[in-house]
Parts: structure tokens; C-alpha cells; sequence
């Protein structure tokens, strides 16, 4: 059996620590006698597993070692894990803590080192320490690898893939290699595409006016140089890549932090900052992570939201899907506030959570009413989704300093197990991906709806209320608010340009904001017929790759069945050619880091895919 992974990041060493783990545990049942060995990865077969990358496997391009160690993980080190559940393979954490010397050498890492070990499990490393975390992982399977596996690393692209008259697939390798496949695995990670027409234009004009303009792409990627000191900058975007700019636009030009005697963070500007103009839809960030332990606050889950309890049929996800995800998350906020605070609420849980169950939303605003005094312990997912929605300032400084409160209030509030049932909703929003999961690969809903709704509506949301960045990094984009080098523009921003420049403009307030600079501060819309990956261009344009599109999305990603098999043009899926990651349409519910211990969808994935390689399909399918 030979299996290639084209990409060596983290997707593809979670498949090879699940191909590593079900061939040693074949070959132990097999030399326990056991029935059934063969079905965990053949009888003793040897399986060749071949990782082509030009960037060194773990981290992959995204995760590389070569980045600015400002640009840190959103998730804190013991909420990352490479091994599944109960593997006994260490978390992040753990491994900082067993490497702590042999990481103290090195001097990239050393400056960060104290401020991690500080606080172990709590801590948000660097994206840079994490790729150390991905490679020694990959490094470690290739030991611990059963004698018939055996790995081959390719530092190179993939660049064509063409079928074998005896059956599977060559991958043909930019160094000039071959890579003769029983199966191959896409594992592109976010592959980098061309310019949209509108990008285009705009980097044409900017061109022509000397004016700037930056498009979307990974921040480590970009040259923030570009951004000139001193001047407004418009900036499209308040997300995780928006955190990442303001930090590379600050603190990496000079600038710091500094604490005061009255507790409050302040930035010590350098002068050679931008001014930062600064909006977006819901024009605010995205919420800082819960900072205490949310391990207590973890209501039954699923509950509501179960694949079983949906009819046999295709759904409609705003119809029959967006209904119960919204009374799953109002059910987890409830029952937690009812558990661990019944100081502030009056009688039973008992009634309302009927209610919730029977989709009676008359009887549950009704009891939530009575039952509940203080707005702040209800639940509004409208509010939650688009806390400034429908308030209006007399001038954009009115509006940044509405911001500013909104901030100063969540990072008090994600502080405080007082809220815990915020903690609760976050547990139910990984629950329900999961879930989300289970209907995508059991074909419950249409890939127009996966396109638009699951990778649209839903991620938006999960990404602004439980993918938000470390609390310091909110704090200091709150203290680089005050300082005037971050200047808001409030909700349902528009960036628009005359013949002046680019222009910025919000319905909450009559300011008009211009710049010769322009920043997109967001990542690239995955598109398969957009995309700057030769291996995907070439299979899209032979109709061997099918692209997603919906109305609402446009241009998208690229198609697979229930077991990942790539579908083509015709709508046929290929027998051995898998694709998994966030270039997928519908694996944006598996696709970020995952939490140990919650039976992650990552896991679940890696564990499919690799069952379905290893067996062989012409003689059970």
C-alpha cells in the first residue's frame, strides 16, 4: 500500500498519527491472534506514506518556524492537542513543559520561553513554538511507526496528478520525482489564490494613483512595511487578521505596553505607527477568549442539536437546522446559569427547558421574562451575534468610544465565572460543529447550503464568539484604541474610493473617513477556480475537481462525498483520491486545532479517513 499526503501540515500528521496507530494496533491483535486484525490496516502488508511539501511536515506553510514571534495562536497551550483523546500523546502544554530545556537553546524561542512556563496551561504561545509543537509531533510518528510503515518526506510540490493504467494515481513532484499512489490525500491546507477580478482592479489602481493597497492574505505573508508611518490607514476587517496587523503596525515598529499603578494597559507610541481606520460589519472585534477554566461550565451535550433526531432526508439549513443550533446554544447558557448561579433566577429550570425543547420561542421569551431580572444573564443570539446593531453616534470618535466600552465590558465579562454560561455556550458551539459534522458526512444538507450557511452563517459566528483572540491581545488593541493609533469606525463599515482615495463610511454616524491606504485584513476566500495551487488548477481544469458555488458565496470549495473522495465535474467521486482541510466545502467544521477531550471533529475525521485508506475499497465496495 502506498499513500501519498500532498501537504505536510497539520491535517496531514493527524492522518498519519491515525495511520500510524491503526497498522500498530492491527499488528498487535495479529500477533495476539485476534479476529478482526485485518480490518484495522491489512495483515502485515508494508505501507509506504509519502508527504510532499516544500515546507518542512508539521507545520506546513501556514505554521512555518519563520514567523514574527508577536503573531500568537488564539488558543491557549493546553487547549491544543496533535493526538486524540485518550492517546496519551502530549497537548501543546505538555510538551512545552517536557522540552523546556531543549527549548531554552534556542535562542527564537527563549524570549517568549519565561512567560509560557509561567503559566502552563493558561498561556497563548506563538505561532512559531507552535510549528516546533507540529514538527516534533511528526517527528515522533515517524519513530514510534511500526517497521511496514515507513515515511518518506518530499521537500517539494506537487504539481499534476494523473491516473495509472494498473490503477491509482502518480503524483508528479516539482523537483522532477514521481510518487506512484494506491490513494492520495489533497491536504492543502489554505492554498494561496490568484486575485479576484476585484482585487485586481483595485491593486491596478493603486498602482496608478501611487496610492496602497493590501489584499487579503496570511499576515506572516505580507509585507506590513508598505503601510506608511504617520498617515491614515483604511483597514477592512476586525478579526483575528486584524489583530495580527495592528500588533506588526505597533509593537514590531517600537511602540510598548505598559501597565499602570491604576491597573489599566497604555501604549507608548514610537511615532512611526499609522493612524488606523479601523471597521467591519458587526464593527467590533471579535470577543477575547473566556480566561478562567470553563472545564465546570459544560452543560449535557448534544442535546437539542443531534444528527439522529433530524428526519432521513436533505434539510434546509435556515429552515430546519439555524432554529435548533439557536435553542441549543439559549438551552446551554440557561442550564448552566440555572446550576451554577440559582441566586439569579427564580424557580425551576424545568418549565423553560421544555419550552426550549419543544421550539415554543412565546413560552420561553415569556419565562425568560419572569424568571430572569437582570438583561445581562438573558441570552439574545441577535444581540450576541451583532451587539452594536441599530445604535447611531453623532461623529465616528462617538462611535470608537462605544467601541471602547464594548471591549473594556467583554474582556471584564469573558473574565468573570460570574458568566460562566457564556463558557457554556462556547461548550455548546463546539457541540454543535461537531454535530454539524455528522449531517455533512451523513449528506443532510445540500452543498449550496454547506457553502453558504455552514462555511457562511454558522463559522461566522462560531469564529466571533468562541475564535477570538488571547485577552492580552484584546487589551492591547483596546489600549492602542485610547492611545489613538486604532480609531474605530463602528458597525456595517463601507470602503468604497473616489478620486481622492479610499473612502470609509458607516450608517451609525455622518463622518466620512479618507486614505491614500488600503489594508484588507482578512484571509482569502477559498476558490477552487481562483486558486494559485498548480496541483488544483490543473485537476479543476481537466473537470477532475469540482468547485461548491452557491449564490450567496460565489466562487468555492472543492467538492467531496461523505468519505472525503473527491468529486469531479460530472459529479462521480474517485475511488482513492481523497481531500480534507479548510479548502474542503463543509470541513470548516474540522478544521482549526483541537480541544482535547471533547471528542473533537479533527479527530473523528483523521480516524475516517485514514479506516478508508488502509482498506481496500475494489474488494469491499
Amino acid at each position: 500500500m502506498i499513500v501519498t499526503l500532498v501537504g505536510g501540515g497539520p491535517r496531514s500528521t493527524g492522518i498519519l498519527e491515525r495511520i500510524v496507530a491503526l497498522a500498530g494496533a492491527a499488528d498487535t491483535a495479529a500477533n495476539a491472534d485476534t479476529a478482526g486484525a485485518a480490518d484495522a490496516a491489512g495483515t502485515g502488508d508494508p505501507i509506504d506514506v509519502h508527504v510532499v511539501d516544500p515546507f518542512p511536515p508539521g507545520g506546513g506553510r501556514i505554521w512555518r518556524q519563520d514567523q514574527p514571534a508577536l503573531l500568537w495562536m488564539n488558543s491557549t497551550t493546553a487547549d491544543v492537542a496533535m493526538y486524540p483523546d485518550g492517546t496519551g500523546g502530549p497537548t501543546l502544554a505538555d510538551w512545552l513543559t517536557a522540552e523546556a530545556e531543549t527549548l531554552r537553546a534556542d535562542p527564537a524561542v527563549r524570549p517568549e520561553l519565561d512567560r509560557l512556563l509561567a503559566r502552563p496551561s493558561t498561556a497563548f504561545a506563538s505561532r512559531s513554538v507552535h510549528s516546533r509543537y507540529l514538527a516534533a509531533v511528526f517527528e515522533s510518528l515517524t519513530k514510534a511507526a511500526p517497521d511496514r510503515v515507513r515515511v518518506h518526506v518530499h521537500r517539494a510540490s506537487a504539481t499534476d496528478l494523473t491516473s495509472r493504467d494498473a490503477g491509482g494515481f502518480t503524483v508528479h513532484l516539482s523537483d522532477g520525482a514521481d510518487v506512484d499512489s494506491d490513494r492520495v490525500v489533497l491536504a492543502l491546507g489554505h492554498p494561496e489564490n490568484h486575485p479576484s477580478a476585484r482585487e485586481a482592479a483595485l491593486a491596478e489602481d493603486a498602482v496608478a494613483r501611487g496610492s496602497i493597497y493590501v489584499g487579503p492574505g496570511y499576515t506572516a505573508d505580507l509585507d506590513t512595511e508598505l503601510v506608511p508611518a504617520g498617515e491614515p490607514v483604511l483597514v477592512s476587517g476586525l478579526g483575528l487578521a486584524f489583530v495580527d496587523w495592528t500588533v506588526l503596525l505597533a509593537e514590531s515598529r517600537g511602540g510598548r505596553f505598559d501597565r499602570g499603578d491604576d491597573g489599566i494597559l497604555r501604549y507608548r507610541p514610537s511615532g512611526r505607527e499609522p493612524l488606523v481606520y479601523a471597521g467591519s460589519r458587526r464593527g467590533v472585534p471579535y470577543h477575547a477568549k473566556i480566561s478562567y477554566s470553563i472545564a465546570d461550565a459544560a452543560p449535557p451535550l448534544p442535546h437539542l442539536l443531534r444528527a439522529d433526531a433530524f428526519p432521513d432526508r436533505t434539510l434546509d439549513f435556515r429552515a430546519d437546522v439555524l432554529p435548533v443550533v439557536a435553542r441549543e446554544l439559549a438551552r446551554a447558557h440557561y442550564h448552566e446559569l440555572w446550576r451554577s448561579h440559582p441566586d439569579r433566577v427564580r424557580g425551576p429550570f424545568a418549565p423553560l427547558d421544555d419550552a426550549l425543547a419543544a421550539g415554543d420561542d412565546a413560552r420561553v421569551a415569556t419565562l425568560v421574562a419572569s424568571s430572569i431580572q437582570d438583561p445581562a444573564d438573558r441570552f439574545d443570539l441577535d444581540l450576541l451575534d451583532r451587539p452594536l446593531a441599530g445604535e447611531t453616534f453623532p461623529s465616528r470618535s462617538a462611535a470608537a468610544e462605544r467601541v471602547h466600552e464594548y471591549i473594556d465590558a467583554d474582556l471584564r465579562r469573558r473574565a468573570d465565572p460570574a458568566y460562566s454560561a457564556d463558557a457554556a455556550v462556547f461548550t455548546a458551539l463546539l457541540s454543535i460543529h461537531r454535530v454539524i459534522g455528522d449531517l455533512v458526512r451523513l449528506g443532510r444538507l445540500t452543498p449550496a447550503d454547506i457553502a453558504a450557511e455552514v462555511e457562511g452563517t454558522l463559522h461566522s459566528l462560531f469564529s466571533f464568539v468562541a475564535s477570538g483572540p488571547p485577552p492580552e491581545r484584546l487589551e492591547q488593541i483596546l489600549a492602542l484604541g485610547r492611545a489613538g493609533v486604532i480609531r474605530f469606525l463602528g458597525p456595517d463599515t463601507r470602503f468604497s474610493t473616489d478620486d481622492d482615495g479610499y473612502v470609509a463610511t458607516s450608517p451609525s454616524h455622518p463622518d466620512v473617513v479618507r486614505a491614500r491606504a488600503f489594508v484588507e485584513a482578512r484571509l482569502p476566500v477559498a476558490s477552487v477556480s481562483d486558486t494559485a495551487d498548480d496541483l488544483l488548477a490543473t485537476l479543476f481544469r481537466r473537470g477532475r475537481v469540482a468547485e461548491v458555488r452557491s449564490a450567496a458565496t460565489g466562487p468555492g470549495k472543492v467538492a467531496v462525498d461523505d468519505r472525503s473522495r473527491v468529486v469531479d465535474a460530472t459529479g462521480a467521486a474517485t475511488d482513492g483520491l481523497y481531500a480534507v482541510g479548510p479548502f474542503v466545502a463543509g470541513h470548516t467544521w474540522s478544521g482549526a486545532f483541537p480541544r482535547p477531550n471533547v471528542d473533537a471533529g479533527f479527530f473523528r475525521h483523521n480516524e475516517a479517513v485514514a479506516r478508508d485508506l488502509l482498506t481496500d475499497v475494489t474488494s469491499t465496495r
